[in-house]
């Protein structure tokens, strides 16, 4: 992977997310509802500028695999996708899944991260502990 660059840093941002529709219903065994939902997924991280390397649905939950997050934290990054999806898939949608899911709720409050990158805990221990002696040489 490459590192992303801007004016004032350099590195990589990325982030494993699973997130489960309210109640854990099988909303995604609906390809109309699966369909919809990685429309907006796409939609929503294509305006935050954030890459989707991956998108894939079990059908009681969506696995994302993200890039580029470095202007979000993880929270704020999840409260963007699932609510603009959540609010697109009520106001739009609500007859494909009414009968599964009720009142205001499309995504169960919680959510599965897991930061990602090419390198692992190990080699930035050793990169820290180890290789900066070189800033203190004469």
């Amino acid at each position: 992977m490459d590192l992303i660059k801007s004016n004032h840093s350099i590195g990589e941002a990325c982030f494993h997310l699973q997130f489960t529709p309210a109640y854990r219903r099988a909303i995604f065994a609906r390809p109309r509802v699966m369909a919809l939902v990685r429309a907006y997924l796409l939609a929503k991280a294509s305006e935050l500028r954030v890459t989707v390397r991956a998108l894939e649905f079990g059908p009681d939950h969506v696995h994302l695999f993200v890039m580029d997050c470095r202007k979000y934290n993880v929270s704020q990054l999840v409260m963007e996708l699932k609510g603009f999806v959540s609010r697109m898939m009520r106001k739009n949608h609500h007859e494909l899944f009414n009968d599964l899911l009720w009142g205001d709720k499309f995504w169960s409050h919680g959510y599965f991260y897991r930061s990602v990158g090419v390198v692992t805990s190990e080699a930035i221990e050793h990169y820290i502990k180890e290789s900066q002696t070189k800033h203190w040489s004469t």
